[in-house]
C-alpha cells in the first residue's frame, strides 16, 4: 500500500559540466540522507558567466519522498 504522506525538501545543486549532471549529482547526494526518493521537480535552472562562457550551472530542486 502506497504511503498517502510524504514530504518535499527543497535542494540547491551545482556543476561545471551541466544542468543535468547538477540534477542528478543532487538527487545521488539526496538519495544517500533521505529514505525513499520517489521524485524531483527541477523549479530553477541558472547559470553563472564571465566573458560569454559558462562557469557553473546551478538547479534549485524539490525532492519528494516518504514521511
Amino acid at each position: 500500500m502506497p504511503k498517502e504522506i510524504g514530504k518535499i525538501v527543497q535542494f540547491v545543486s551545482t556543476s561545471t559540466e551541466s544542468f543535468d549532471d547538477a540534477v542528478r549529482k543532487a538527487v545521488k547526494e539526496i538519495s544517500g540522507r533521505e529514505k525513499g526518493v520517489r521524485g524531483v521537480d527541477v523549479k530553477r535552472m541558472t547559470a553563472k558567466v564571465d566573458r560569454g562562457r559558462i562557469l557553473e550551472y546551478r538547479v534549485a530542486i524539490n525532492v519528494s519522498s516518504e514521511y
